[in-house]
């Protein structure tokens, strides 16, 4: 993050600072300057997100790509986002109204099985190369969890 702003006290540059920016630059700047932070804070990183990992599975979402048990899996676009969440939230029981809403953008009606096909399409997938991971929560959702620890 870097902040651009006309404000150039000192406490106005600390705050910026302690509020999470990387880098704080005062109006008026050179067009020199700004594109020489900007190089700064790409050379710094920081911004590739970090490995996704549980069991055995792991999801790179700056490569898109998954593995299971070391092998590398092909999944459909919306199989990929629904293990995406199912990454970011391991363990917690998503119900589908919440798995529509982030994977699918838009409210759950109760009247579509699309939700049930691509967990079928994702755990087809998955078990290919080891035991189940997506777990059915009867009445609430599903989970991402280990199968001892059902």
């Amino acid at each position: 993050v870097l902040v651009l702003t006309g404000r150039d006290a000192i406490e106005d540059r600390v705050a910026g600072l302690d509020a999470g920016a990387d880098d704080y630059l005062v109006k008026p700047f050179a067009l020199d300057e700004l594109m020489a932070r900007l190089r700064a804070l790409l050379r710094r990183g920081g911004g590739a997100e970090p490995i996704l990992r549980y069991a055995d599975l792991e999801l790179d979402p700056a490569r898109g790509t998954v593995m299971r048990a070391g092998k590398r899996l092909t999944l459909r676009p919306r199989e990929y986002a629904l293990l995406e969440y199912f990454l970011r939230h391991p363990e917690r029981v998503l119900t589908r109204a919440s798995i529509y809403e982030h994977v699918w953008e838009y409210s759950y009606d109760g009247m579509s099985n699309v939700l049930e096909v691509y967990v079928r399409y994702l755990r087809n997938s998955l078990e290919e190369h080891g035991p189940r991971l997506v777990h059915t929560v009867r009445g609430r959702g599903y989970v991402l969890r280990r199968e001892d620890d059902a």
